[in-house]
């Protein structure tokens, strides 16, 4: 039965490298499961854990469509030869404004999303790394600035890892102390890491069964709350004003 498997996925595997990269990022569903910005990793958040997309040869044989809560579209133009790389011209952004449930953390993440693409010119390259796994397929988008976006059609995958519990910090902006805001009771530890403005770890500390952290220490700015507990991650913007 071991054998049988391993000639499937290595099928799979001939047949997709067999395929243009045009076709295989056409031909599949692809959802957000990460933005990488900076080193540091952005879930999407609740409510729209499955709702960011990408759609390539959307509406048009050459369309491109990115979608959180608003949406960025133009034309995308692959690399000669099959290469790893495609270019975008004629983005445009839609400038809606988001308001309900998790609204800083949404209007963020939309952000995060959609100008990733936008900004550069229309021959600067969008490199991509694909992978076909025998349940679904994966891509790493990564733009001009080193930033990167993780996309996904194994949507209980990203389910898993986007479902969350810690939903905001409070107040924001502070001056002393800030409080984890969770769907549901935080218990064991919480790993926090304190990022300013220009990327410098400034604070790393463990906080067990409490649901609160001192930003005392911090002068005024802004800063990149990271968070790890239970194996999911968060970040979250923080504003420091004494």
């Amino acid at each position: 039965m071991k054998k049988i498997y391993t000639l499937i996925l290595a099928f799979l595997c001939f047949f997709a490298q067999s395929q243009p990269y045009s076709s295989l990022l056409k031909d599949a569903n692809w959802t957000v499961t990460k933005i990488q910005y900076n080193g540091i990793d952005y879930y999407p958040p609740i409510p729209f854990t499955q709702s960011g997309k990408v759609a390539f040869g959307v509406n048009t044989v050459d369309g491109f469509q990115s979608t959180f809560y608003n949406n960025a579209n133009g034309k995308v133009t692959f690399g000669a030869n099959n290469a790893t790389y495609f270019t975008l011209q004629n983005i445009v952004v839609t400038l809606g404004e988001y308001y309900g449930v998790n609204e800083q953390l949404v209007r963020e993440f939309d952000a995060m999303t959609n100008y990733f693409y936008v900004g550069f010119q229309p021959t600067d390259p969008f490199n991509f790394q694909y992978e076909q796994v025998f349940s679904g397929k994966n891509l790493i988008v990564t733009n001009k600035n080193g930033n990167k976006i993780f996309y996904s059609t194994l949507i209980l995958g990203n389910s898993e890892v986007a479902a969350g519990k810690i939903t905001s910090i409070y107040p924001n902006p502070a001056k002393n102390e800030v409080f984890l805001k969770s769907s549901e009771n935080i218990f064991g530890k919480v790993n926090v890491e304190i990022f300013d403005d220009s990327g410098k770890l400034v604070s790393h500390k463990k906080i067990s069964h409490a649901n609160s952290f001192d930003v005392r220490m911090l002068q005024n700015g802004v800063y990149t709350v990271k968070m790890t507990h239970s194996g999911i991650h968060y970040s979250f913007r923080l504003l420091i004003e004494k």
